[in-house]
């Protein structure tokens, strides 16, 4: 029992005097103190990298970070000035930032469903060559010129493909739901 104590004052008295936080971290360096925001260094390190992936032409200096860091610096004091304001309680500011995380929710839903539709619409040559066949009775077109035109039609019926199950998706999701509506009020 002594013993175990022993090690235990051992291990905690170094912690103690020395810490043991580990502030030295990465994210733990504050780049700069604006009024009561601190910006981390990774935070900064994050948005210059986004920017550099924007701006091609973007040349990394020391003048460059310098100057980035002075925009940054801007942009948070009118963030902390428009707060001071309580622009960002007003109606018109909050119904903004609820159309644009809809219209992100909307966009990332339909990218994902996308993506899972892409992964399952295949088309097949009967399909391609009915398709030719089709264009060929109404249009009067030779079947040489339409082989050419393969690659085209196959692109086409996959579209048409994948719209068709995106709207049956959309339909199933509305057909699924309790949806009521007061024709009185419209």
């Amino acid at each position: 029992m002594k013993r175990g104590l022993f090690l235990f004052i051992v291990l905690l008295v170094p912690m103690v005097f020395f810490g043991c936080t580990g502030s030295n971290t990465e994210q733990d360096k504050i780049l700069c103190k604006i009024n009561e925001y601190s910006m981390p260094l990774n935070e900064f390190q994050r948005q210059l990298t986004q920017e550099i992936e924007l701006e091609r032409d973007f040349k990394l200096t020391q003048e460059a970070k310098k100057a980035f860091l002075e925009e940054l610096i801007k942009k948070e004091l009118l963030i902390q000035e428009a707060k001071k304001l309580k622009l960002d309680r007003r109606d018109k500011f909050i119904r903004a930032i609820e159309r644009y995380w809809e219209s992100t929710l909307i966009r990332d839903l339909m990218e994902q469903k996308n993506d899972e539709i892409n992964n399952r619409v295949y088309v097949s040559e009967e399909e391609i060559d009915a398709r030719c066949n089709e264009i060929k009775k109404s249009e009067g077109k030779d079947l040489s010129d339409l082989n050419k035109l393969k690659e085209g039609i196959k692109a086409q019926i996959r579209e048409e493909k994948k719209t068709r199950m995106l709207d049956d998706w959309i339909s199933n999701l509305r057909k699924n739901s309790n949806i009521e509506i007061r024709e009185d009020l419209l």
